[in-house]
């Protein structure tokens, strides 16, 4: 996964802190992203009280080993430093983009409560200028590291890159599987299939727009040519922009009118996009014949659209 990470020079111009919008409230329960945090990651479960006041709860800060029970004595860490993604390639993301970026909790990986100080030492640094005091945890920082860079599409810089080598040779090889969010085509560990002379496989790259809190829209592909019925394992690779994707619900058509669900909606998935592919059971298909993807959006004021997908019977 390091090795893959592309090499970028960073770029700090124009970064300012505010066109990273965080501590949202997504779902409305008087508890923001830091808090939402806070109560996930407790050791022990704290009580939640009006206005998601937080007591009789406990913390395990990862980096310096350290117990805690206040919340006020812990921060929660942009894994990757607000400033960092910025400098990797943030700064052509939308607000919204960045928005989901900053309140990510679609991943345990992207916020991580640790303590203050420890936190606050490490401020907008990489792991070529900081690591935990902890080295124990040295193999698990940089294999977050990547996975987060991964997630969100994000390069490194050239001595970034090689501190995250250096470190990694010391570690024993283990499999990390990320749900990328932009950048990447697949989820790291997905299952692919090759089709015989491409003739399984079609591509529809024409932009459809998803109506906000509307009827589902639909893009087709034909496949033709197939020699075979299509496959227990065929894959389904889905790109959509949108800045709320547990607002979408993604199904396939198959050419007989039979459907398949790829994603349902989920009102806690505040993640901005789809970008990933799906493994679905289409040997009871006939691979030739027009097949169609739909893409509802379920829920009101969040906009975006289906930008391309691939099917391979």
């Amino acid at each position: 996964m390091i090795a893959d990470l592309p090499v970028a020079t960073e770029v700090r111009t124009g970064y300012d802190r505010d066109l990273f919008p965080h501590w949202i409230d997504a779902d409305s329960d008087s508890c923001n992203t830091r808090y939402e945090v806070l109560i996930a990651e407790a050791v022990t479960a704290p009580s939640v009280g009006s206005g998601c006041a937080l007591t009789g709860g406990r913390w395990y800060s990862y980096y310096d080993g350290a117990y805690w029970t206040l919340p006020a004595d812990l921060d929660v860490d942009h894994f990757v430093p607000l400033a960092e993604a910025w400098d990797s390639g943030a700064r052509n993301w939308t607000t919204a983009q960045r928005q989901s970026f900053a309140n990510d909790l679609g991943d345990g990986r992207s916020l991580a409560a640790v303590t203050d100080n420890v936190n606050q030492s490490k401020s907008d640094q990489d792991p070529a200028e900081w690591m935990p005091p902890l080295s124990s945890v040295h193999c698990r920082y940089v294999g977050e590291w990547a996975a987060v860079k991964t997630r969100w599409g994000l390069s490194v810089d050239s001595t970034e890159k090689s501190a995250l080598t250096s470190y990694a040779a010391s570690c024993t090889n283990v499999t990390i599987t990320v749900d990328t969010v932009l950048g990447g085509s697949t989820p790291t560990t997905a299952p692919t299939t090759t089709p015989p002379s491409g003739t399984c496989t079609a591509t529809n790259g024409t932009d459809v727009t998803i109506p906000d809190a509307g009827s589902a829209v639909s893009s087709s592909v034909t496949i033709s040519g197939c020699a075979r019925a299509a496959s227990s394992t065929s894959t389904v690779y889905v790109n959509i922009v949108h800045t709320y994707r547990g607002d979408l619900v993604v199904t396939l058509a198959a050419p007989d009118g039979s459907t398949y669900t790829l994603k349902s909606s989920s009102s806690s998935d505040s993640t901005a996009n789809v970008n990933t592919t799906y493994t679905v059971n289409l040997s009871s298909e006939t691979a030739n014949g027009t097949w169609s993807l739909r893409a509802q959006d379920v829920y009101s004021e969040d906009t975006g659209y289906l930008n391309t997908w691939t099917l391979t019977v």
